[in-house]
């Protein structure tokens, strides 16, 4: 395993996922030095049909020098029930991406992938298993069948929500307040942490709209959400400092498991502190924050 993969696989972080167009090369190198954890190459909303097989070509090429940066690598094929789909895969998994991220999934398209990149990894001489798959759940389907999907695979280490997709199938349109993919929220958070994966919200398209973004980032992590993805630069910042827990709670957090701790060593199953009762579940929640803001601190100094 690659350096950069130790890195990855030990301080594993996703606040940030910016969607980068594989066509642009412009934008691919400016990827190489934005604040997100992991970069999304993608070849297929974002790219034409006349432009598919020079984004190929392009993410190729900057795989390997984005892993060096220790940030996540991913890469967003087309639909595995299409020409491009396949291609994508025969191109890109030679070059080691971290993850590939399977648009439209369901159990069918997943399997598939899950073949192929299997295939691939013993036709490059790869480590069995060492690239993960991140499935975008965008259509009704997918959304009842949310906890299903994700058992496909055990490179499945999270999920995202496609929002624009799946309120086209419903027809109805995004909004600023999002009442129109809440049950698709609670369901993805509620299948994602059923199997202990990450769970990564769909991008807010209003480039421009802090107060928009914030909004719209804090109600994806108050369901559940552990991070989300982007479709600009500017968005990085405000969303990684939404999803880094704030030194304050950590601190209290960390007085909550000291508290509990020594009434465990009491012999005791709950005690008070300032006013408050601490119990087992409350304890491993502050217990998860401080893991979180440990591990964030570590991958950020690293």
């Amino acid at each position: 395993m690659e350096k950069e993969d130790k890195k990855l696989a030990k301080y594993f972080i996703r606040r940030t996922l910016l969607y980068v167009p594989g066509s642009s090369e412009k934008m691919i190198e400016k990827a190489m030095n934005v604040t997100a954890d992991s970069i999304i190459f993608d070849l297929e909303d974002s790219v034409s049909l006349a432009e598919k097989d020079q984004a190929r070509i392009n993410v190729a090429r900057a795989v390997s020098r984005l892993k060096e940066t220790g940030k996540e690598t991913i890469v967003r094929v087309n639909a595995m029930d299409s020409f491009f789909g396949i291609q994508d895969l025969i191109s890109i998994v030679e070059k080691r991406p971290n993850t590939i991220l399977v648009p439209k999934a369901d159990e069918k398209s997943l399997g598939m992938a899950d073949m192929l990149i299997t295939n691939l990894e013993e036709r490059y001489g790869l480590g069995k298993g060492s690239i993960r798959m991140l499935p975008l759940l965008e259509t009704s389907y997918s959304i009842v069948n949310a906890y299903k999907i994700l058992g496909v695979s055990k490179r499945i280490n999270g999920v995202q929500l496609g929002a624009e997709d799946l309120t086209k199938e419903l027809g109805t349109v995004r909004t600023r307040v999002g009442d129109e993919i809440q049950y698709a929220r609670n369901a993805i958070v509620y299948a994602g942490c059923a199997r202990g994966i990450d769970i990564i919200d769909t991008p807010y398209t209003g480039i421009g709209d802090e107060e928009g973004l914030v909004f719209d980032t804090e109600r994806a992590k108050s369901l559940g959400m552990t991070g989300k993805t982007c479709i600009h630069p500017d968005q990085i910042d405000t969303i990684n400092q939404l999803f880094t827990p704030h030194p304050k709670a950590v601190e209290e957090a960390r007085k909550i498991i000291a508290a509990f701790n020594t009434a465990v060593s009491e012999g005791k199953g709950a005690c008070m502190h300032e006013g408050k009762m601490i119990d087992n579940p409350v304890a491993v929640r502050a217990m998860k924050l401080v893991e979180k803001a440990d591990l964030i601190a570590a991958f950020n100094t690293n």
